[in-house]
């Protein structure tokens, strides 16, 4: 019985070391891991306030280009007025060098 005694009394300290070690390995990695979790809580949050700035830029330049296009389509009227009106001085000043 006392060599059992002698084997439990080494291994039951090394037991414990090792679970100690092992809770210390633990701790270790748990706080590793809360540490990348709250990097790619971050990222994510980056990303999603790069979209949202991504999605204002798209409405933006969107709202722009329909600007343009109405701009575009009062220049066109505006240049078809200013052409019927010369056709219509032309032709009164035709006909007045007429008489």
């Amino acid at each position: 019985m006392k060599p059992l005694a002698k084997l439990s009394a080494v291994i039951l300290p090394l037991a414990l070391l090792t679970a100690c070690a092992n809770t210390a390995e633990m701790e270790a990695l748990k706080a590793s891991v809360e540490s990348a979790q709250s990097s790619a809580d971050s990222a994510l949050s980056a990303a999603r306030n790069a979209q949202s700035t991504a999605d204002t830029a798209q409405r933006t330049a969107t709202d722009a280009e329909l600007a343009a296009m109405n701009a575009q389509k009062t220049a066109d009227e505006a240049m078809s007025r200013v052409e019927e009106c010369c056709a219509k001085i032309d032709r009164m000043f035709e006909k007045a060098m007429s008489k």
